[in-house]
């Protein structure tokens, strides 16, 4: 009995030793394994927190919390200007401009933040008129972090181009987590209420944001040379893929704000479990896409679209194959977290979860034409899916209620990427590669694994 159990060992500890060294490896299959592992881990906590604000504040208490935090956020994801896809894409064409181009997208990021800020003052009476006095202006100061807010985007951009994933994953874990911990806090304080735990979301972001922007300013100083071609060649990119990152925001939200009107206050709750759960497997995409955009824009045309859809291809593959394992569970977590009567949302979650795996695809096959400059293609694309979602919601939700709006979702995003298809061939002038995991990708895949494995191997010490 003793042998078995010593080779067990011997087989586990190599595999607990590979795993180790892979994940700490600065590779990129290695960043994006982590950055998923982050993404999911953000995605568990910040469950938690919707959980705890929803029981102890209720639907009005938790509605006042939304719309506190919620104009500061969308009005700095709103007003980026496309200065972050602008850095990342500048600075990997030209590293040895990287602290002029730096400094000169913090100024303006420091300009489009108070552009933002004043916006929300001035119009967060109109947007909030339902609300209370002290909802409407405790909104109204929280845009004083809108300038902060779009900092983080920017040294978001940085840090990914630096390829300090580890930092980057760090942030976005911690704050979250401070969030949940005052919450706690609150809770055992007796302290929970709309405005303290709307400031339990906010402040915890403040000194890592200033902090990360002092440290990244150590690194590359403060350079003011050639600061109007600097702001010319950021704003040029920039403005082209401005619309996509607005329309992106915007999009994120269109299906809710649309159904609002059309469907009961049960219907529209349903609908919100439904649409909060499948963008669980959103995790795949946005993880690829953060290391994929800036190790694509230093290659040939040629590479980038190959390498596009290789990692295309798997992550689909991957996102797929976990969209169908959740549909089979699906009833039973419906049951298991929320009860039996929200079993009326499965029909619209199962179509939600196809629509989430193939929109994340989409944006991992835009990020081609990211990298090579084109970034107007993808602007086009997010206008085409809003363009069309909006009138299909409308036609469809009053006929068929929530399934109807599932399949307007559905069937916005196959035209949006049937469109990106169309501009692989005629915009890029190429042959559309497979679309279907090969052999060759599971080889690539194999190989690279391998490779970190024969790198263990190297520099374990013998005996």
């Amino acid at each position: 009995m003793e042998q078995p159990m010593n080779l067990k060992v011997w087989r586990v500890r190599p595999l607990f030793g590979f795993l180790k060294s892979f994940l700490a490896s600065k590779g990129n299959m290695a960043a994006t394994i982590k950055t998923m592992l982050f993404s999911i881990l953000i995605l568990v906590i910040n469950m938690l927190t919707g959980v705890l604000t929803a029981r102890y504040l209720g639907p009005t208490g938790r509605g006042e919390q939304t719309a506190m935090v919620l104009w500061s956020q969308f009005l700095a994801f709103s007003l980026t200007l496309g200065i972050p896809s602008a850095l990342i894409y500048n600075v990997t064409k030209n590293p040895k401009d990287a602290a002029k181009l730096y400094t000169t997208a913090l100024w303006m990021g420091l300009a489009a933040g108070a552009m933002a800020a004043g916006i929300g003052v001035l119009t967060l009476p109109v947007w909030l008129k339902s609300h209370s006095h002290g909802v409407v202006s405790f909104a109204q100061w929280s845009m004083l972090l809108v300038p902060l807010m779009v900092f983080s985007q920017i040294n978001n951009a940085v840090m990914q181009v630096r390829g300090e994933y580890k930092q980057y994953n760090r942030l976005r874990f911690l704050v979250p987590c401070c969030t949940l911990a005052l919450l706690i806090v609150l809770i055992a304080a007796g302290r929970m209420s709309p405005t303290t735990t709307a400031l339990a979301y906010l402040l915890p972001s403040v000194p890592f944001y200033i902090g990360n922007t002092i440290r990244l300013l150590g690194l590359y100083k403060v350079a003011f040379q050639d600061a109007y071609a600097s702001f010319k060649r950021l704003i040029t990119y920039g403005m082209g893929s401005y619309g996509n990152d607005l329309m992106g925001n915007v999009s994120y939200y269109i299906d809710q704000i649309v159904i609002v009107g059309l469907l009961k206050p049960a219907e529209l709750g349903l609908y919100a479990v439904a649409v909060s759960l499948a963008r669980i497997v959103n995790v795949f995409s946005t993880s690829i896409i953060v290391v994929l955009f800036p190790k694509a824009s230093g290659l040939p045309k040629e590479e980038a679209v190959a390498l596009t859809f290789r990692v295309f291809r798997i992550g689909t593959t991957i996102a797929l194959l976990a969209s169908a394992i959740i549909m089979l569970i699906a009833p039973y977590v419906f049951t298991l977290f929320y009860g039996a009567e929200f079993k009326e949302a499965l029909g619209v979650f199962r179509l939600l979860l196809l629509e989430v795996s193939i929109s994340g695809g989409t944006m991992v096959l835009a990020q081609a034409f990211m990298a090579l400059g084109k970034p107007k293609v993808v602007t086009i694309l997010q206008g085409i899916g809003l363009l069309m979602v909006i009138p299909m919601l409308i036609v469809l939700v009053p006929r068929w209620g929530l399934i109807g709006a599932g399949y307007a979702m559905l069937s916005s995003v196959l035209l949006r990427f049937a469109f990106i298809l169309l501009n692989v061939r005629y915009t890029l002038k190429m042959a559309i590669p497979s679309l279907l995991v090969t052999k060759d990708d599971i080889r690539w895949l194999y190989r690279t694994v391998k490779a970190y494995a024969a790198r263990k191997q190297n520099v374990m010490p013998l005996g």
